[in-house]
């Protein structure tokens, strides 16, 4: 009789504690106020969200829009439908922050239909002898694979020319976000593992590190770096010698060092304490702009009921010797803003923020960098 009192007692304070940990890995505890670097815009033009981008060196902009997965809410599905949502690729100058986002046509292939076309992470690869620019994208398929395409760029023209679709293999699970190593080679996050609501809300809920990094390179694809509480966002340093990932439940900042054969090493796991999302690079300085979901469970009930606002926030982390020096919050905003921050690229004191499925923002920069 007391055994069984105690064991039953032993799990109803586990269970307890694992609630207590969950509740605070979903910021029920958090509360935040606005502030801003500067004036702030939000920029027309858009389709469903801006939740990527890749910045090139003369402030162009990519940014990936129509964000959609098929363990998205029979809600989710309802407003994308009513709002036409289709995935789609846009510029944004940052020289010229007054106008609007241009879209980028897409032309149908036998390998590519643009009308199943649902972007996620992207990321840009400029090949130097030649000056041609390759566009990767995650591509959730509508009601098919998983698969990363890859284009051929033309900002003249406003152009993507489909060039091939990386599937089929068993590293790919549930892709998030790719960053170009080369003009047939990358890194790619896997957020989770299961594919259906039931699993996606298992390993959230259990907290469990089951998420990981694969690569494709010449030696064909491979998993790299394991052990991630929903891996999320990627980035490498220019240098090619640090690979930073998101780890959204963990609440960090993985870095790993990136050896000849592409293979990672983990440097620090740094924790904010806030659920990360995508990483950029600055050009010139090399630290990390990172935008996160400041209080995660209004994210879930943002992406069931698009009318709740869920709060955006981004950070600039500093780097020292490929750890992290320093933080310094640059933007809160309580979701009227901007809702559901996803990634943010800051081109000399002008910063865009983009979101999952909300409206895309431009900041004037008049606070030190």
């Amino acid at each position: 009789m007391y055994m069984k009192t105690i064991v039953i007692s032993v799990l109803a304070l586990l269970v307890l504690q694992h609630a207590v940990k969950l509740c605070s890995k979903l910021d029920y505890h958090k509360h935040i106020f606005n502030h801003y670097p500067g004036p702030c815009h939000q920029v027309q033009g858009m389709g469903i969200g801006s939740e990527d981008m890749h910045l090139m060196d003369n402030g162009t902009v990519f940014i990936s829009s129509g964000f959609r997965i098929q363990e998205n809410s029979p809600a989710y599905d309802k407003f994308y439908s009513e709002n036409n949502g289709t995935g789609r690729i846009y510029l944004f100058d940052m020289n010229k922050p007054k106008k609007e986002v241009q879209e980028m046509s897409l032309t149908s292939t036998k390998e590519f239909d643009k009308e199943r076309f649902q972007p996620h992470g992207i990321s840009v690869w400029e090949d130097k002898k030649t000056g041609k620019l390759y566009l990767y994208a995650v591509n959730h398929e509508r009601d098919g694979e998983e698969k990363i395409e890859k284009f051929l760029v033309s900002v003249a023209k406003l152009s993507l020319q489909h060039l091939k679709s990386y599937f089929g293999d068993p590293t790919i699970k549930k892709m998030n976000d790719v960053v170009a190593t080369g003009d047939d080679s990358f890194y790619f996050t896997n957020s989770h593992t299961f594919g259906s609501n039931a699993g996606l809300l298992l390993e959230l809920i259990s907290l469990m590190a089951l998420s990981d990094v694969g690569v494709h390179d010449g030696k064909g694809y491979r998993t790299v770096a394991d052990g991630i509480s929903v891996a999320n966002g990627i980035q490498m340093s220019r240098d090619g010698k640090y690979v930073f990932v998101a780890g959204s439940m963990g609440h960090d900042l993985k870095i790993y060092e990136r050896r000849n054969d592409n293979s990672l090493t983990l440097k620090q796991s740094y924790v904010f304490h806030s659920f990360p999302d995508n990483i950029m690079e600055d050009p010139v300085s090399g630290d990390l702009y990172i935008a996160f979901h400041p209080i995660g469970h209004l994210l879930f009930h943002h992406f069931v009921d698009h009318s709740l606002e869920a709060p955006s926030q981004i950070l600039q982390v500093k780097l020292k010797e490929g750890t992290v020096s320093s933080v310094t919050e640059l933007f809160v905003d309580d979701g009227h803003l901007v809702s559901g921050s996803s990634v943010a690229v800051v081109y000399k004191k002008k910063m865009l923020i983009g979101s999952v499925i909300h409206k895309l923002v431009y900041c004037d920069v008049n606070v030190p960098l």
